[in-house]
């Protein structure tokens, strides 16, 4: 394939962006009464898109992937095969009657030298993939037929729908789409007129406490179902396999992902929790790899694995992955003194309901019950991150950190080698209880991440710095 054009249907995937442009544009010149200009500029950037799209070139030669592009300023992208990490298959439910999806070629450096195929055929990928494996000195992967049918993996799971239901009703996707609308008023509320916040709080005052509560619950049950529908729709159908030391991964009913992960690019796994899935035992297995910034959190951080029994979660995970125990392992560095500390810095959030006193004193009953409810939970995150917070050391080379946040439990597992650094925090308070922070970086996506083991014991983590440094 030499200097092939993408599917006209590529065309498609720019009108989002096409119609935001336009639109941001109409509302300049509404202001700066130039009404004419809108569409002068839509006419212009609707031949510099059907421009772009005929500049733009790909061709799969013997030992690289070449891209040109450019309308004004040209570029060409070479591509080794053997400097690919990760492909990244997507394919809306429009493209699949025309075989065609879209590939993103991604090489862990900057974000644009990484290629987008945008509407190609589904064979480029399956090229890709083997042209890599051959640079490599690999067998090739997958063999290009129409059936495509290989049942011979080393391991496989696939989402049942009993597990499906599980993972979409206890997601707190609902409710942190609720938690972002209020820090958004929190933030922004200074630009709505007084005139609407006070018809709005008068609204809520004269239907009463009940009322008020009914009608948080019911948007709360709104929100869960949305939430519920959305998991549904991004899950379909999950599958994880491994082959050959690649892990390979598809989900999705509107839009089907694909993404096949070489195992060693995997810089940690994560095994997550919420409080609602700690009480039934569920966990939900994630991974850190090494990707392209301009992929989203659900490509660099990839649930690999939307949930298992606690009585299943190794015997599955350990199919997988090689660095994982046979069972949870037993953390250390917990001390009591934390619980206190861990309340103390959550306290800040007894604050929030202040502005009901603002509106009068028929609030201050909702007033109390907000900071009664908000106060039990400050006090139960103090002991829960208490229980789940600490690090140690397995198989001589891996290293487990369990830490809160949010309500959230996290037990990561991360090899010696994966580790950027290793940082010990204390300060002079922290020194007199002999208590620290430890900050691990790992890579993530095409930056750095952390995972930070708050307010353990001295001992415990100074062993863990010697360790690393003297490993």
């Amino acid at each position: 394939m030499q200097n092939k054009l993408l599917n006209p249907l590529a065309l498609l995937f720019g009108l989002r962006n096409y119609f935001s442009q336009v639109i941001g544009i109409f509302a300049i010149s509404i202001w700066i009464r130039i009404i004419w200009l809108t569409p002068i500029f839509a006419l212009c950037l609707f031949v510099y898109n059907i421009a772009a799209y005929f500049s733009y070139r790909y061709s799969i030669l013997d030992e690289q992937l070449l891209v040109k592009r450019g309308i004004f300023f040209k570029k060409e992208i070479h591509m080794p095969y053997e400097k690919i990490q990760n492909i990244h298959r997507k394919q809306w439910f429009f493209l699949k009657p025309f075989s065609l999806e879209e590939v993103i070629v991604d090489n862990a450096s900057r974000s644009d030298s990484n290629i987008n195929l945008i509407a190609v055929n589904e064979n480029v990928a399956k090229i890709l993939e083997n042209k890599k494996a051959i640079a490599i000195n690999s067998k090739p992967e997958n063999k290009i037929t129409k059936s495509d049918v290989n049942n011979s993996f080393d391991a496989q799971y696939k989402i049942s729908n009993h597990s499906m239901n599980l993972f979409a009703l206890t997601s707190f996707r609902g409710l942190f789409g609720l938690f972002i609308l209020f820090e958004f008023y929190q933030r922004y509320s200074f630009a709505i007129s007084a005139k609407y916040k006070d018809a709005f709080f008068n609204y809520l005052g004269s239907k009463g406490i009940i009322i008020v509560i009914l009608e948080i619950v019911i948007l709360l049950i709104i929100a869960f179902v949305v939430s519920y529908i959305s998991i549904w729709i991004q899950y379909y159908r999950f599958t994880l396999t491994k082959k050959d030391g690649y892990l390979t991964f598809s989900r999705g009913l509107l839009k089907k992902e694909t993404l096949r992960i070489n195992i060693k690019r995997i810089q940690s796994i994560n095994f997550s929790q919420n409080i609602i899935r700690s009480l039934f035992k569920l966990t939900t297995v994630k991974i850190t790899i090494i990707s392209d910034r301009k992929e989203s959190t659900n490509t660099k951080d990839p649930i690999v694995i939307p949930v298992l029994n606690s009585k299943n979660l190794y015997t599955i995970t350990n199919q997988f992955f090689d660095n994982l125990p046979p069972k949870d392992p037993k953390i250390l560095g917990q001390r009591a003194y934390s619980i206190w500390l861990f309340i103390r810095n959550s306290l800040w959030t007894l604050l929030l309901p202040l502005p009901l006193l603002l509106n009068g004193n028929n609030w201050l009953t909702m007033f109390f019950f907000i900071e009664i409810m908000i106060l039990v939970a400050v006090i139960f995150n103090g002991f829960y991150r208490y229980r789940h917070n600490g690090v140690k050391v397995i198989k001589n080379d891996d290293l487990v950190i369990e830490n809160c946040r949010f309500f959230n439990r996290h037990l990561h597992f991360i090899n010696w080698h994966c580790i950027q650094s290793i940082t010990l925090r204390e300060s002079i308070w922290m020194q007199k209880k002999n208590l620290a922070h430890l900050k691990i970086s790992e890579r993530r996506g095409d930056t750095s991440g952390e995972i930070l083991a708050k307010y353990i014991d001295l001992d415990v983590a100074r062993s863990i710095y010697d360790w690393y440094q003297n490993q």
